[in-house]
């Protein structure tokens, strides 16, 4: 019981700093592939162990598998696009599916 309520509080803390951070389309300027990776990871560490702890229904974790599914291919292009370099702005294509992904995680009850 105690180490649910650990994992209970560590995704609680992840999507916390996810919010004080912003999502993928938050704040002024451009929006990089680093800061939208890190947005994305933040939230699917916190999705990661919402899994371990078994707090997850088979229909979220299918409906997050498959917008990560459709994230991934998409933001491993701009990055190859972008040689490498994590510091050029997300493609609206990648943050739409990094706003999409991070929607159906925030919206998982906790």
């Amino acid at each position: 019981m105690k180490t649910k309520l650990l994992q209970i509080c560590a995704v609680l803390l992840t999507l916390g700093i996810l919010l004080a951070n912003g999502c993928a389309t938050s704040g002024g300027g451009e929006y990089t592939l680093k800061q939208t990776s890190f947005d994305v990871e933040t939230a699917m560490q916190a999705y990661r162990n919402a899994s371990t702890a078994g707090s997850l229904t088979l229909a979220e974790q299918q409906n997050v598998n498959a917008a990560y599914s459709a994230y991934k291919p998409a933001f491993d292009q701009a990055v190859a696009q972008a040689k490498g370099d994590l510091t050029t702005a997300s493609p609206a294509n990648v943050k739409q599916l990094a706003n999409n992904l991070l929607s159906i995680i925030n919206a998982i009850p906790q």
